[in-house]
């Protein structure tokens, strides 16, 4: 119904802004990313979905093209479709539309837009694939895995002012609502017997989701402030639980109760769950060529302690050296205590093998325990972006994380026990090219 109702308004818009126009004008322009990326001391595992000890082309290469419309100086549209690795697979790539929008511009100091766009939720977010768009090889997932979904399809209003603060700056506040059905991909490291097959997971969701964004820009300093308000639930209908209670069947010996099938008391769920996330970011072009970028993240759970409740972010240094723009970043991500907590119960209470039923429980625990956004992990990276003299940017990183107990950007190979106060290494060669 919601695709409904965006497809008819922006169908009206265009019947609006078509008869005027004498003449459309156009604009065609597009950019690629070519990465390899290789990750050792995984003990057999990945990282972000591709990147092992073999190396892969997957995890940043991507090629996406958009085509920009102007009806008249009020009306325009903007479309832009993106190839890359699919969502819903870890085989194969799919096109999908990461902008699709038509923009009314009443004054100079108002846009409203209607369709598809991407949330505003970082720094980088408008250029969130563009590689030659910033130095960094790659975003750092401490920050930039918040959400489960970057685009949305719904409305947004945005207004500018100019302030003389710093030499003259612009101030613009941004509010958006709309919603967008995405897939999510758990990694169940050994699945569950007749149930779950072991490995990646997918589960389609439907988020709504509205907030607004403040920042300040000037030539030399961008200063972004944005809360977003999240609700998703999953397209099966499934109702997800608050927590799971505790069955106790002998004095130290008892088992969590996460599927009705099991005795045991109700299981409280909600159809929906809901998420507040904030985040703060700073950009400042220093003389000498030196810049300073940081952004913070708190995503706060509500409704449950079996869900996403983090706080992620990074801090990079870089100085433009002619060509040569070297850095360092420093990035680290934490899921706060009460799912911790759940996470440790969840894997750590185990039945005997001559209780029956006890490997099926023991399995059905480890996958509800796989299904918390549990993440402890921090990374540091040093890279190298060269501005090619035939144009884009080749770039070059080596990064440490170290991994403090968990840490759901992994996937851990089955029968092992995954990375715990252990490091990895990943290096990332990728070439960024817009056109």
């Amino acid at each position: 119904m919601m695709r409904r109702t965006l497809a008819l308004a922006l169908v009206a818009l265009l019947g609006q802004a078509l008869p005027s126009a004498a003449a459309v004008d156009y604009s065609l322009s597009g950019f690629a990313t070519l990465g390899w990326t290789r990750s050792t001391g995984l003990e057999g595992g990945r990282y972000l979905r591709f990147s092992d000890d073999s190396g892969s082309l997957k995890t940043d290469s991507r090629l996406a093209g958009q085509l920009d419309l102007r009806f008249t100086p009020a009306w325009s549209a903007t479309l832009q479709l993106k190839l890359a690795p699919a969502a819903d697979t870890d085989q194969g790539t799919a096109l999908t539309a990461a902008w699709a929008f038509v923009g009314w511009r009443p004054a100079n100091d108002w846009l409203l837009r209607a369709g598809r766009m991407r949330v505003p939720l970082y720094l980088h977010s408008e250029s969130l694939d563009v590689g030659v768009a910033y130095d960094l090889a790659r975003l750092p997932v401490e920050m930039y895995s918040v959400v489960p979904s970057n685009e949305f399809d719904g409305l947004s209003v945005a207004y500018t002012m100019p302030l003389r603060l710093f030499g003259g700056s612009e101030l613009s506040l941004d509010g958006y609502g709309g919603r967008i059905s995405t897939t999510a991909r758990l990694w169940n490291r050994d699945g569950a017997p007749l149930r779950l097959a072991a490995g990646a997971n997918f589960r389609d969701i439907d988020i709504q989701l509205a907030g607004a964004v403040l920042s300040l820009r000037n030539a030399d300093t961008t200063l972004r402030l944005s809360i977003n308000d999240a609700r998703a639930k999953p397209l099966d209908g499934a109702l997800l639980p608050v927590s799971v209670p505790f069955v106790q069947i002998a004095p130290g010996l008892g088992y969590f109760r996460v599927d009705e099938a099991l005795p045991g008391p109700p299981i409280e769920s909600v159809d929906r769950l809901r998420n507040i996330i904030t985040t703060v970011g700073v950009d400042h072009q220093f003389s000498g060529g030196w810049r300073v970028t940081a952004e913070v993240a708190r995503n706060r759970q509500l409704r449950t302690n079996v869900g996403a409740n983090t706080t992620g972010g990074y801090a990079a240094l870089s100085r433009e050296i002619g060509a040569f723009t070297p850095y360092v970043s420093y990035g680290r991500l934490r899921t706060h205590n009460p799912q911790m907590d759940m996470y440790r119960s969840l894997v750590a209470v185990q039945l005997p093998a001559f209780i029956p039923g006890a490997a099926q429980i023991n399995a059905s625990q480890r996958v509800f325990a796989e299904s918390i956004y549990a993440a402890q992990q921090q990374t540091w990276a040093l890279g190298l972006a060269w501005g090619a003299p035939w144009g884009g940017k080749l770039k070059l990183e080596w990064a440490h994380t170290r991994v403090d107990e968990v840490s759901r950007l992994l996937d851990t190979p089955p029968g092992h026990h995954g990375l715990r106060d252990k490091g990895f290494s990943t290096t990332t060669v990728n070439y960024n090219l817009a056109f």
